[in-house]
């Protein structure tokens, strides 16, 4: 192994070394391909898609052709092959500069390998679906959240019933990413298919087209951060699918895909040290460029103190992601390690976010700052993918405790 001892605070971050024990020298290119393409291509104008709220289709493409879309797929699909670090990798790096771009990419990685998941005894469909949704050119969108559901997404409102041969599904979906782009063609949609068990029915996974007829996009969300990303409600009115589009076992649906989907939660984990080292590498530029009292800001040890804290928060987020993706890569158990990531990721950011800004003044509250714009991206992170409540409650279950 190279000697790393007397590398700057920057190159270790940079090439993986603060985290070394977990990637491989195949990670790390992947990291240098993806800091590469950051520079180059999404830090340029991610303030201004922010700012308009605008998708960009073309930056949206150009990621495709990285392959980061279909990395958890297998290459006999069109996939990547790849593991989970590649998948924090690209969240992670991404979210340095656009949060926005992280998340689309995160939602598509994850329901591409979702639909991967669920219909494994399907070749023909994933042949027919997944070379394109691995390189961006078929969005499928993750249709489980409702209007009343919230952190109880057990609870499905939305109802599934056979007609013949065919099932009829109604409902509405809330705050589905990735649904209204122009590259949105399906949807895995969660829906109720039995009688209900204590308030609760068996909940089967659909895939459904979403220009079938009753299906309908409502308009975009007016959101405070992740501007530039694609967010939309679904209604779906007596919207008719064939047997066959029905995903796995009938009635199994949310619970196989909850079990799929704990290692969800570190990519948003990575999300969140992105955003943190984000915070930290522009607050830095800030306090070394800005005088203050006749010397640099940063010289003033009150202001570096909290730069400081800036960079553990990012560190301690960065070691908890890895750790548990090294883990998850090795064929372990994650669940405790998913929820306590996500928690400390998140909770990190914001307060990265929080001391971003608060440094950075009045430049601090204008949107083309690059801190500020992690400010308003940092607020989701503790909401989506399960709220910092739920996981506590995943953590203290894992301890014993009966909540």
């Amino acid at each position: 192994m190279a000697d790393t001892r007397h590398r700057t605070e920057r190159e270790f971050v940079d090439n993986g070394h603060d985290v070394f024990w977990a990637l491989s020298e195949e990670h790390r290119q992947w990291q240098k391909v993806l800091q590469a393409f950051c520079a180059d291509a999404v830090a340029p104008g991610a303030a201004e898609r922010s700012i308009a709220g605008r998708f960009d289709a073309d930056l949206v493409t150009a990621v495709g052709q990285l392959g980061a879309f279909g990395l958890l797929v297998g290459e006999e699909y069109g996939g990547g092959g790849g593991d989970l670090r590649m998948a924090c990798l690209a969240a992670e790096e991404l979210a340095t500069v656009d949060s926005s771009l992280a998340v689309t990419v995160h939602v598509q990685a994850i329901s591409v390998a979702l639909l991967a998941h669920l219909a494994a005894d399907r070749p023909d469909l994933l042949r027919e679906v997944l070379p394109s949704a691995c390189t961006g050119a078929t969005f499928i969108s993750f249709g489980l959240t409702e209007p009343t559901g919230g952190s109880d997404a057990g609870r499905i409102g939305t109802s599934a019933r056979r007609d013949g041969s065919d099932w009829v599904i109604s409902g509405a979906k809330q705050f589905i990413t990735n649904s209204g782009t122009p590259f949105s063609r399906y949807v895995i949609l969660f829906a109720a298919t039995g009688e209900s068990v204590d308030g609760k029915a068996p909940v089967s996974a659909f895939l459904v087209p979403l220009d079938a007829p009753g299906v309908e996009v409502g308009g975009a969300y007016p959101k405070l951060g992740w501007r530039s990303s694609d967010t939309h409600p679904l209604f779906l009115d007596q919207v008719r699918v064939p047997a066959d589009a029905l995903l796995g076992v009938e009635g199994r649906g949310y619970r196989e895909a909850l079990r799929f989907l704990t290692w969800a939660r570190l990519p948003i984990a990575a999300m969140s040290t992105g955003l943190a080292r984000g915070c930290l590498s522009d607050t830095l530029r800030f306090v070394k460029d800005r005088e203050s009292f006749g010397k640099p800001l940063g010289s003033h040890q009150g202001v570096a103190f909290q730069v400081a804290d800036i960079a553990a928060l990012a560190s301690t987020a960065r070691v908890m992601t890895y750790d548990g993706a090294l883990k998850y890569d090795s064929g372990m158990p994650i669940e405790r390690e998913a929820a306590i990531a996500k928690l400390v990721a998140s909770e990190a950011a914001n307060k990265a976010a929080y001391l971003a800004t608060q440094l950075q003044g009045g430049y601090g509250f204008v949107q083309e700052t690059a801190s500020t714009r992690h400010y308003q991206d940092a607020r989701i992170l503790t909401i989506g993918e399960g709220t910092s409540e739920v996981q506590r409650m995943l953590v203290a279950r894992g301890l014993g405790l009966p909540v």
